[in-house]
């Protein structure tokens, strides 16, 4: 639908429109404009139109929907049950009612310019039925259509891409479980909301009135793995039911509803059933076994065996090993899978293939990987050959040795380059079977696959917590669209986490920075700081034996880094660095005043400030020390029976649990000051304040007792105690 304005421009615009000089009933003064929407799908004849109102600020109040002919269900007008609406819509369609019945002339405007729109579309002039007179109909308020007539209706009309056209209707057709499989398959998963929820609540309604259902739902999953001809819709909506359908019960469950409990173990049960002691198809099995892991539920013990060590897949297992004769079968069968799948990017289908190792017994693993690093589908290389970016080291060495044992001419161009680009992640003695693979594939003349020059970048960085961990958000061009690139980053464990997701339109954009931004105080930084902040990340991960992933490879190939590798900080040597430009003179916004000021008065201003810092909760809110050591310089400050006196307690905590984490605090605290210079105009604090307290902790001398900013630490530490004994003496006195 869209305004009859948009789709003629440069037509006279004629808007019926509400003027209110006062409060009429609920609805505010002002003036509401009644703005016409038609279908602009080519083909369609749905004789229709959609009745906008916006205020004189352009905000939606109500959508309404009317019908051109003399019944069915859409005649109207109704409000639309899938937009938004104003609590006194009602009475916004009370006055269009009452307008349609007293000014003909507006439905006649209205039938005239459907048929103007029809012309346009389809390139032909209006052929429909004759619409009825204007003055034939009376029209009056009515109720929104059911569910099953807007799903049906929604796929005729084109609301919903790519749904089936409806195959039964309320009489005669399915009933129960299948009912809502058609249901679910005619929304899709592209639905409004407020169907989607509407859906929701049919199928809660249907669980807690039928008993059997569960059983039903498990059966009707079975036939529609086995059927080869089986609606591709239908499958993946009968799985949907049963992920919701398992986050009912439990909820339910755990709300202490009667019987919920026996009806998740009668599905669970009836999945062990059908899905596995019948054998059902291997993707089914595999899409059943991956919504049970995803749960958070306590699974029977059948299915736990199943989804622990691959139990019930013994025919998956014959066809998938190599050593039974069926090479062939498994490699066709992921070909398939990954064509039904859409599955065109190698670092996806390497996501799917651990996915499949994990619920498959880990000793046909090596088998799997040789044959899938030794095919002759290209793709299937390049996939095998990113498992060596696995985290396990172990299993990151054992793909090394495949990789080294294969001819060097299956290595295919990117993945020679990938392997050049991330040599540098690994440890040894990993990285030295990697060398010798490129070795191979350089000897046997393979070309290095040229990395595209990256496109413009936008990148977003977290502060860093007081555990040490900070998150990355990268927006970059990936060929028509953007890629959105999400890295978390661990103190001592690396990148612990790594994700790409293509970004296809400015909504999905402006969506994954409101994600980034809704974080503990995100900011727009830098390509530098980032890079400094990945090469830290991977000297801790190279340090500790551990390879990031394989989705940072393809994060570093959308933004062109091929230098990303592993660097030490030096504190000192960056505070000396950071000095050189403090003494230049910094032309930073929130630096104004600091430049009035001398030296010696700017570090006791930032000393003095950093005592106050905790107020920017997303900055230093959760840095207090906890654990035993604070424990024990707590109960030694009170004594035996003692008041205890908090200037005492803050000391003692400052020279005996602080000073022990004063190089950590350093760090932290030179990164932070990098990430307020990287966030220029944004940066809540001026970034040379944080230098200098950065350098007042780097000086030994200073004990942190005379540091603000740790006396500030040691008082959250302090406060965080004290709340964790009156809990404690609560729950023992309750």
């Amino acid at each position: 639908m869209k305004p009859y304005h948009q789709i003629f421009p440069n037509a006279a615009e004629s808007i019926m429109t509400l003027e209110l000089l006062a409060q009429s009933g609920r609805i505010p003064k002002g003036s509401y404009a009644f703005v016409e929407c038609y279908c602009t799908s080519p083909g369609c004849d749905c004789r229709r139109v959609a009745l906008l109102v916006l205020d004189q600020k352009q905000r939606q109040k109500a959508m309404i929907c009317l019908g051109f002919d003399c019944d069915g269900p859409f005649t109207g007008p109704y409000l639309d049950g899938s937009s938004y609406q104003v609590p006194y819509a009602d009475e916004l369609l009370d006055f269009c009612v009452h307008t349609l019945n007293a000014r003909p002339e507006w439905v006649a405007r209205m039938k005239q310019r459907y048929g103007e729109v029809r012309e346009l579309i389809d390139g032909m002039p209006y052929r429909g039925t004759p619409f009825p007179l204007p003055g034939d109909l009376f029209y009056r308020a009515m109720p929104a259509p059911d569910l099953e007539t807007m799903l049906t209706e929604s796929v005729r009309h084109g609301f919903t891409p790519g749904c089936p056209q409806p195959t039964c209707t309320t009489q005669g057709g399915p009933s129960g479980t299948m009912r809502l499989v058609e249901l679910f398959a005619r929304a899709g998963v592209s639905a409004s909301i407020s169907i989607l929820l509407s859906l929701q609540d049919e199928l809660h309604r249907h669980l807690l009135a039928d008993p059997l259902a569960v059983e039903e739902l498990a059966t009707l999953l079975a036939a529609l793995g086995r059927d080869a001809a089986a609606d591709h819709d239908r499958v993946s909506a009968a799985l949907r039911i049963l992920s919701l359908a398992l986050e009912f019960y439990q909820v339910e469950a755990e709300g202490g509803r009667p019987g919920a409990r026996q009806q998740l173990q009668r599905l669970q049960s009836a999945l062990a059933l059908r899905i596995y002691r019948e054998r059902s198809s291997m993707e089914l099995r595999l899409s059943v076994t991956d919504i049970l892991l995803n749960s958070r539920l306590n699974l029977i013990p059948e299915l736990q065996a199943i989804c622990r060590a691959g139990e019930g897949e013994g025919e998956a297992q014959g066809q998938l090993d190599p050593r039974a004769g069926s090479s062939e079968e498994f490699v066709s069968g992921i070909l398939r899978h990954f064509a039904s799948a859409g599955i065109a990017c190698p670092f996806a289908g390497a996501q799917e293939i651990l996915e499949l190792f994990s619920v498959n017994d880990p000793e046909l693993r090596p088998g799997l990987t040789w044959e899938l690093l030794t095919a002759d589908a290209p793709f299937l290389r390049e996939i095998a050959a990113l498992l060596v970016f696995n985290p396990e080291p172990e299993l990151s060495r054992e793909v090394a040795r495949m990789l080294v044992a294969v001819a060097g001419a299956t290595v295919t161009p990117s993945t020679l380059r990938r392997l050049i680009m991330a040599r540098n992640w690994f440890a040894e003695p990993t990285r030295g079977i990697v060398d010798q693979t490129i070795n191979n594939a350089r000897r046997a003349r393979v070309p290095c696959a040229h990395l595209e020059a990256p496109g413009e970048e936008t990148v977003y960085a977290s502060c860093l917590d007081g555990s040490g961990s900070q998150v990355f958000h990268v927006i970059v061009a990936d060929q028509a669209a953007y890629a959105g690139c999400t890295l978390t980053l661990q103190e001592g464990g690396g990148i612990t986490d790594c994700s790409v997701v293509r970004l296809e339109t400015r909504r999905d954009r402006e969506d994954f920075v409101r994600g980034a931004r809704s974080r503990r105080c995100c900011l727009a930084s830098t390509g530098e700081y980032l890079d400094l902040r990945l090469g830290m990340a991977l000297a801790a991960g190279t340090e500790a034996g551990r390879v990031p992933g394989h989705w940072l490879v393809r994060a570093a190939e959308l933004l062109g880094r091929d230098h990303w590798k592993g660097i030490q900080l030096d504190p000192a040597d960056m505070l000396q660095q950071l000095a050189e430009e403090v003494k230049g003179g910094s032309k930073a916004e929130g630096d104004r005043q600091l430049r009035s000021r001398s030296p010696a008065s700017e570090e006791l201003l930032a000393l003095e400030e950093s005592g106050q810092w905790h107020r920017y909760r997303a900055l230093f809110g959760n840095w207090r020390v906890e654990g035993s050591a604070v424990d024990r310089v707590i109960e030694a400050a009170r004594g035996a029976g003692k008041p205890v006196k908090a200037a005492t307690v803050l000391e003692r905590l400052c020279d005996q649990v602080l000073e022990q984490q004063r190089p950590v605090l350093l760090e932290r605290l030179v990164l932070q000051t990098l990430w307020l210079k990287a966030a220029a105009g944004e940066a809540p604090i001026p970034w040379q304040r944080m230098y200098h307290v950065a350098q007042a902790v780097a000086d030994e001398s200073i004990a942190l007792k005379e540091i603000p900013l740790a006396v500030s630490i040691a008082r959250q530490s302090y406060t965080a105690y004290r709340k964790r004994n009156e809990n404690s003496r609560q729950g023992s006195g309750s």
